[in-house]
């Protein structure tokens, strides 16, 4: 699974009153874009030159590595890891089936 396409920050737009949401992926592109000399500096002309200041690069490189080291853990016992949305009302069964 790849961490970086599901997270995601939701911006509101200032145009329309809508909401729409950036991928730490589109966000990684817009700074490896940036990083490699993309000539334009202006926002209009490139919407992915404002989608590159939403996180900090070094942040989003750091979530990257640590859940591939996750990942390549928890395999490595057989397991698989998972992100969970469950809430706090959630509950979960042991193994003699009773709730806890």
């Amino acid at each position: 699974m790849d961490i970086m396409d599901i997270v995601a920050i939701e911006i509101p737009c200032v145009a329309c009153g809508g909401r729409y949401e950036v991928t730490l992926k589109q966000i990684a592109l817009s700074q490896k874009m940036l990083h490699e000399g993309c000539p334009i500096r202006v926002e209009t002309e490139c919407p992915p030159l404002s989608q590159s200041g939403l996180v900090d690069q070094e942040l989003v490189q750091e979530l990257q590595s640590v859940w591939a080291r996750l990942e390549e853990n928890v395999r490595g016992t057989g397991r698989e890891l998972k992100l969970w949305s469950g809430g706090s009302d959630s509950v979960m069964r042991n193994r003699s089936g009773d709730w806890r």
